[in-house]
C-alpha cells in the first residue's frame, strides 16, 4: 500500500530542543501569594513547584563539539551493560 510512495523523512536542521526548567519554591517565602498561577490549588505542596518547557535554539561551536566527542570517545570506564567497545 505505501510501497509506491517514497520515504519522505528528513532531518530537522533547526537546532532547537526542548528546554525543560523545574521550579520548586517549597517553603520559599516571597512575601506575599504568589500570582503567577491562576488555575485551581492543589492545597498540597504542588502548589509550589512548577515545570516549564519551552523550544529553544540550541547553539554549539565547532570546537566545543569537538571536544566533546574526543571526551566521549576516550571514556574506557564500565557502562550499565559492560565495557565501553
Amino acid at each position: 500500500f505505501l510501497q509506491s510512495l517514497p520515504a519522505s523523512a528528513g532531518m530537522d536542521k533547526s537546532a532547537r530542543a526542548p528546554v525543560i526548567t523545574i521550579f520548586d519554591h517549597r517553603g520559599c517565602k516571597r512575601g506575599g501569594p504568589d500570582a503567577e498561577y491562576k488555575g485551581a490549588k492543589a492545597n498540597s505542596k504542588d502548589d509550589e513547584m512548577c515545570v516549564k518547557v519551552q523550544s529553544s535554539k540550541i547553539s554549539v561551536s565547532e570546537a566545543e563539539a569537538a571536544k566533546a566527542l574526543q571526551e566521549f570517545i576516550s571514556f574506557t570506564s564500565k557502562g550499565i551493560d559492560g565495557a565501553f567497545k
